[in-house]
């Protein structure tokens, strides 16, 4: 009876250690894109002082290897922060915010609190960037792909190269 329980236990272990190796691995890729982003994407004049902020709502995998990147990485000659978010307070501002999955329950919060403001929103579900993210992930047969919300990224004030749309799909 003890030897089922620990291979029971075994098993459980397993199965979540395949599932978080799973996203980690997925969100190793998201990684990659999110600095193309920064070459392909350009901001206003006023918002290239300072470090680069890449803002993640919740408690997220994607957290730490972000923060992977921004050691190595920097957007020209500029640092790169990574923070976390639980919510967005007045006068904060940040080049990126993304979004993950589980968040897409305050979705329309985060959106009206960005205020319009240059800031690229990301998220990864079905249907987002046709709901007003300006980038959403997607899994199109087992690879990692993106939508990208013209209409939205450009309204918000910043500009992308056409570039940038031969590697995702566009959604007006």
């Amino acid at each position: 009876m003890r030897h089922i329980k620990i291979v029971a236990l075994f098993l459980v272990f397993l199965f979540i250690a395949k599932d978080i190796v799973a996203q980690e691995q997925n969100y190793r890729f998201h990684k990659v894109f999110f600095y193309s982003f920064t070459k392909y994407i350009e901001w206003p004049e006023d918002k290239k002082k300072g470090d680069f902020v890449i803002a993640v709502m919740g408690d997220s995998e994607i957290i730490p290897l972000l923060k992977e990147m921004a050691e190595i990485k920097k957007v020209g000659d500029r640092n790169i922060k990574v923070v976390q978010l639980e919510e967005i307070k007045k006068g904060e501002y940040f080049h990126i915010l993304f979004v993950p999955a589980e968040q897409n329950q305050n979705f329309s919060a985060i959106k009206s609190a960005l205020n319009n403001e240059p800031c690229l929103l990301v998220t990864e579900s079905d249907g987002m960037a046709r709901n007003g993210s300006m980038i959403n992930f997607k899994d199109v047969e087992g690879k990692l792909r993106f939508e990208v919300n013209t209409n939205k990224l450009e309204s918000s004030g910043l500009k992308m190269s056409q570039e940038l749309t031969r590697f995702g799909e566009e959604i007006n």
